[in-house]
């Protein structure tokens, strides 16, 4: 089971939920981007990306205030992540 998963050590990339999420906003499906983007951030938490698409499935979703927050939390990654690089 999810045991043997996290032996073996395969991580599921966070580009593929990205990108199932971004196919899911296409089809005018929010709830189920926000879930694929939820997961991403699971796997990497601290990939702005993954706020990001969260806040466009929030905003989809008409919570605003929520999408705001992702929104202002993926560029505060992006910022340190910057400053990291340099």
């Amino acid at each position: 089971g999810l045991l043997q998963f996290v032996d073996v050590g395969t991580m599921v990339s966070p580009t593929v939920y990205a990108r199932r999420s971004l196919c899911h906003l296409m089809c005018d499906q929010p709830d189920a981007a926000l879930r694929d983007a939820m997961q991403a951030q699971c796997v990497c938490p601290d990939w702005p990306t993954a706020f990001y698409m969260q806040a466009v499935a929030l905003s989809k979703l008409d919570m605003q205030s929520d999408a705001k927050d992702m929104l202002s939390e993926a560029s505060q990654l992006e910022e340190k992540k910057q400053k990291n690089s340099r």
